[in-house]
């Protein structure tokens, strides 16, 4: 056993797509070796190994297959026996405290979620089922989906605790818990404009009832000019339960001061909205690939000690789409503040009762709407990063607008919208990997006569242009290593499940902290308007759909001087840009409109970016796929020459194009005419 562990140490790595061993040796054949030895050890008699290797070899049955070999250790095995009979199916004389921890273990370190339930459920009982929602209350949500007969006989406390009373109040009144539950990610309630409406209406409830107890999602009733579609005008009252809050999760710390026992109510219950799930003190995140495979994974935490340990940021949540600022999460961590955490700056406000809070969430709300364009046609939200790099104290921006040659609309087939066939996605990645790699080359050249030491801030790539399994392998590599903001369309994808694919473009921005060193922020902008050649996908079935959850405001911070404004950078994904609508709300809110695109069109948005860069009066850039050509950039100034940043002709042409705004105070100032510069063009109406 110790050679073939030897041998596997030293050549086997694991990866995502399965396991990675010697050449010629065979993934199963090599786990039944290993199990055989396994079991064999097993038969050894008690006296023959260290209590510490029967300890591994009863663990390496459990992750691979519990039923091989005798187990026949002695008493200091006792623990590691119960588990392999509880996944062999042998859990029925078991005690409920013991069953319940065996249970949790199989589902969290050892079996995928379908085999985990199908265990528990052989021998399950009411009582058995309260000690799992004790512990894991997402697992006891799964096991409900399999015995949702049990749900009504589970106490009072674990059913509001679960949210499994969602019950419509009179007078079109509905419980947080079915608003949220009822529509999950896409629900109204999750976006910045609703968490602040919410919030500025819970604190008003809980002062005009002085002491409400633990609140559940169960116990505060919504009602909005929307109903349950929208956060529109919302009013709130809260209906507390008259269960004992004895080991709710929602119950407020104890140590915390009766005054301030409103925040951490609060705080639970955004954290519930914006999870979107019964367990609110889970980070959301993606299925791992070794969920559904018999190997070992290392167990959560328990709900309590999560309790204390809360990562509030946009990641926490788990859509990358997810409308809300880092105000929001700033807001968040101030709420759910304990003794020895750091107070987030400038949050010192949600100390107290609550008047104070109510009056800033009241002030953040009007101030938030003023940002919002005049027809509201989207929600507009900024993101004003710190810059990473330190040095100089000014900085110019350079942009690389690149456009690929891939996909081209022969790659596309009404069976795979996706590009996720292995022949395509290869040439695909490939593409991508070649382009990124002559980014770096021209970076080169573009050194030799226009210094800026080597630098990029912001690299663009057209629509449809990266799958969104190359987002973390290609382009989060690629904006750390150059410290650049990165905005690539994505191919189409299926962001949920049983509904239809979205068109959307990530941004990618490094941002410097002083506590976690570079971090990537990770944001998704959605496309709307389906364009023509979408529609028709969708003549045999709705295949493709508009989503756009809010408009991204990027703040570059080009100055170390905190009187100076960011540049702000937004886009629109191709047709979305056609919109005179979004055009009019962004004008007074951007400097700098970007517009991934693939479309034959050319003349069409030669045009439109011709028009736009007035109207809006700030810089466009249209980043189009190199079949077509096309891209272009133009800024409102006064020369022709200047006004015309770029324009790549031809097709199909692979090819990119640079530009710098190197005095980005000046660019600022273009919507100053008070200051009477010549080199940009008289500001339009209305600016």
């Amino acid at each position: 056993l110790a050679e073939i562990f030897r041998a596997g140490a030293t050549e086997t790595g694991f990866v995502e797509d399965g396991e990675c061993l010697p050449d010629g040796v065979n993934v199963e054949e090599y786990r039944a070796v290993l199990a055989e030895a396994a079991a064999r050890l097993a038969a050894l008699p008690a006296s023959t190994l260290p209590w510490y290797l029967k300890q591994q070899v009863l663990l390496f049955l459990a992750a691979s297959n519990p039923s091989d070999g005798p187990i026949i250790f002695g008493a200091e095995t006792k623990h590691y026996r119960e588990l392999l009979r509880f996944l062999k199916g042998e859990a029925g004389a078991l005690l409920g405290e013991d069953f319940a921890t065996l249970s949790i273990l199989a589902r969290r370190a050892f079996r995928g979620q379908e085999t985990a339930v199908q265990l528990v459920v052989k021998n399950l009982s009411v009582r058995r089922l309260e000690l799992i929602a004790e512990r894991d209350p997402s697992f006891a949500i799964e096991v409900l989906e399999s015995r949702p007969d049990l749900a009504d006989k589970l106490p009072p406390r674990l059913r509001d605790d679960l949210s499994l009373t969602r019950d419509a109040d009179t007078d079109g009144w509905v419980s947080l818990a079915q608003m949220v539950l009822d529509r999950r990610p896409v629900g109204p309630l999750r976006n910045e404009r609703a968490i602040l409406e919410l919030s500025a209406r819970f604190i008003e409830q809980w002062l005009a009832l002085g002491e409400a107890g633990t609140i559940t999602p169960s116990d505060v009733y919504l009602q909005s000019s929307a109903g349950i579609a929208g956060a529109e005008n919302l009013r709130l009252k809260i209906v507390p339960s008259r269960v004992a809050p004895s080991g709710s999760m929602y119950s407020p710390p104890p140590w915390c001061r009766d005054e301030e026992r409103w925040r951490f109510s609060l705080g639970y219950l955004l954290r519930f909205i914006l999870t979107a799930r019964e367990d609110f003190t889970k980070v959301v995140r993606p299925p791992h690939w070794k969920g559904k495979k018999p190997i070992y994974r290392a167990p959560g935490s328990h709900w309590h000690q999560r309790l204390y340990g809360f990562f509030n940021g946009h990641s926490a949540f788990g859509d990358d789409w997810l409308p809300i600022s880092d105000w929001t999460e700033r807001f968040l961590s101030a709420l759910l503040n304990w003794p020895g955490c750091r107070m987030p700056e400038e949050f010192d406000w949600v100390r107290g009762r609550g008047e104070a809070a109510a009056l800033r969430i009241e002030a953040r709300l009007k101030e938030f709407t003023e940002k919002q364009g005049a027809s509201g046609s989207v929600l507009m939200l900024p993101i004003a990063p710190p810059r990473y790099a330190s040095t100089p104290k000014v900085r110019p921006l350079r942009a690389c607008i690149v456009q690929t040659a891939m996909p081209g609309p022969d790659h596309f087939s009404p069976t795979d919208l996706t590009l996720s066939d292995p022949q395509i996605r290869r040439l695909h990645r490939n593409h991508l990997s070649s382009a990124l790699a002559a980014v770096e080359r021209m970076l080169d050249l573009r050194e030799t006569h226009k210094g800026l030491e080597g630098r990029l801030d912001w690299l663009i790539l057209p629509e449809l242009s990266v799958h969104p399994r190359d987002v973390k392998s290609h382009l989060e590599p690629f904006a750390r290593a150059h410290k650049c903001i990165i905005l690539a369309g994505l191919t189409y994808e299926r962001l949920f499940a049983g509904e239809p694919l979205v068109n959307s473009a990530i941004w990618v921005i490094p941002a410097r902290s002083a506590n976690h060193g570079l971090q990537m922020i990770v944001r998704r902008q959605g496309k709307h308007h389906l364009a023509p050649l979408e529609q028709m996908f969708n003549a045999s079935g709705n295949e493709v759909q508009g989503f756009r959850p809010c408009q991204w405001l990027i703040g570059y911070e080009w100055s170390d001087s905190a009187d100076k404004p960011p540049l702000w950078l937004t886009a629109s994904i191709c047709y979305d840009a056609t919109d005179l609508r979004l055009a009019s709300d962004l004008r007074q809110l951007s400097d700098v409109f970007a517009i991934p695109a693939l479309n034959i069109d050319i003349k069409t948005f030669d045009q439109m970016a011709l028009a736009l860069h007035y109207h809006m009066f700030q810089l466009v850039i249209v980043a189009n796929s190199g079949l077509y050509g096309g891209s272009n950039a133009y800024s409102p100034r006064v020369k022709d020459y200047e006004k015309q940043v770029f324009h790549l002709h031809g097709q199909p042409q692979a090819s990119m194009a640079f530009l710098e705004i190197d005095d980005i105070a000046g660019f600022l100032d273009r919507r100053d005419s008070a200051k009477g510069t010549k080199e940009w063009k008289h500001p339009p109406a209305g600016i």
